[in-house]
């Protein structure tokens, strides 16, 4: 049976960030296939990456879990430092000019500049987190494993353990239009792995046009999407009863997810129409959550409770423009929610696009029209609802996604000259 490591930046039951969600998932799934384990910190809080949960090995539904102590938690003013430092050097003329001539590296060292490669390194060591130990033991013991599968490229797990053996490696980038994708550093990264399997066709799109690695093998995977059985659930009644006629936003809160501007739209919405619609949070907020009237947070909530809640709503919400797959998204469409998205995002966009289940918005005006759509006599629910539930089962099913990781796997570990497979 082939021995498979997935690295990735964060791990556990109560983390509920999409990529780490959809790492724990297809790795207990694909722990009835092969030898399983899983490299990661003992971090919980992707904002400071403290080391809450203990150091060494544990078993998570049947899956095998190292971490590693994370160095030292996340300096916000380093971080903002090593950020300023990589502007400054993208916005000098003679930086990109020197370039592309070919004569940045000497001019660097004539001047005694800080080489832009040492200051990328470093904004990415204070992006985090900082486990040096785990780069270690990926070193120490790579020859371990059939293959490597690495999760996000923006953490330093990942944008730094690709390289110890890029041929037995697979990299599931989760990666968008977002400024750190175009460092320099990513233009050599984006070409190591053996192969790279894309959440969304437009990923891949994106991540050919910026870096032009057609050449490696890809496929276009995502995740499968089990919604549980709806279950009796008194913390969730008790919200029910309190939201009433309610859309609903799931998923980390704060600035990086506009969940600012949803607020401020929301509450214009609720200014200019006269109606008894609510907007309820579900999960931790980074940010604060204005309290209005109309606006419910409920904070971190069990499964149960979260699908409950996404049941009984009318629509999801989402107002984020940076999306690599959204698993809330198809976990709506596969309870037949349709899902009202800002139509910056490619990803959501293309989803709704295909399914023909949800409403885009790009400003206040259609943001309100989307509302008023959704909760409109005139839409037909029905219709909608099948479209969801009719996009989510010819497109997301775990027998399709786990027949094309065994053939990404089976690709890496026959050209890998140090298969331990027996």
């Amino acid at each position: 049976m082939k021995r498979i490591a997935f690295i990735v930046q964060r791990y556990g039951i109560e983390v509920n960030g999409g990529a780490e969600y959809h790492c724990r998932l297809v790795a207990e799934k694909l722990n009835n296939r092969f030898t399983v384990e899983v490299l990661t910190t003992c971090a919980k809080d992707y904002m400071s990456w403290a080391n809450e949960y203990a150091i060494g090995t544990e078993f998570i539904n049947g899956v095998k879990v190292i971490r590693f102590g994370v160095e030292h938690p996340r300096d916000l003013k380093k971080f903002k430092l090593a950020g300023r430092r990589l502007r400054k050097k993208k916005q000098r003329r003679y930086h990109r000019l020197l370039g592309y001539f070919g004569q940045l590296k000497n001019f660097e060292k004539l001047t005694g500049v800080k080489p832009r490669a040492e200051n990328e390194l470093a904004w990415i060591k204070e992006q985090g987190p900082y486990v040096p130990e785990l780069i270690t033991f990926l070193k120490t013991n790579q020859e371990n494993y059939d293959v490597l599968i690495f999760f996000t490229y923006l953490y330093y797990p990942t944008a730094i353990g690709i390289s110890v053996a890029s041929h037995k490696s697979i990299l599931i980038p989760t990666a968008h239009d977002e400024p750190p994708i175009y460092l320099e550093f990513f233009r050599s990264f984006f070409k190591q792995p053996k192969a790279i399997l894309y959440n969304t066709e437009s990923e891949r799109r994106f991540v050919n046009k910026v870096f032009g690695n057609e050449d490696i093998y890809s496929d276009v995977v995502g995740v499968g999407i089990d919604v549980p059985a709806l279950q009796p659930s008194p913390g969730a009644n008790a919200l029910l009863q309190q939201a009433g006629n309610y859309i609903i936003y799931i998923g980390r809160i704060e600035v990086a997810k506009a969940c600012d501007e949803l607020i401020s739209n929301f509450i214009k919405f609720k200014a200019s129409t006269d109606n008894d619609i609510k907007l309820v949070f579900v999960g931790r907020a980074f940010m604060p959550v204005t309290e209005h009237p109309s606006i419910i947070y409920t904070g971190f909530v069990d499964e149960y409770i979260k699908f409950n809640l996404l049941k009984n709503s009318r629509a999801l919400v989402i107002p984020s423009i940076f999306e690599s797959l959204s698993l809330v998204t198809l976990e709506s469409m596969a309870y037949g929610i349709p899902v009202i998205a800002n139509e910056k995002c490619e990803v959501i966009k293309d989803h709704i696009n295909k399914s023909g289940a949800g409403f885009l918005y790009n400003n206040q005006e259609t943001f309100i029209a989307a509302i008023q759509t959704a909760f409109s006599n005139n839409t037909n629910v029905a219709d909608l609802s099948e479209k969801a539930k009719s996009y989510v089962a010819e497109n997301y099913t775990w027998v399709k996604v786990l027949e094309k990781f065994d053939a990404a796997v089976d690709y890496v570990a026959g050209h890998s000259s140090s298969s331990i497979s027996q």
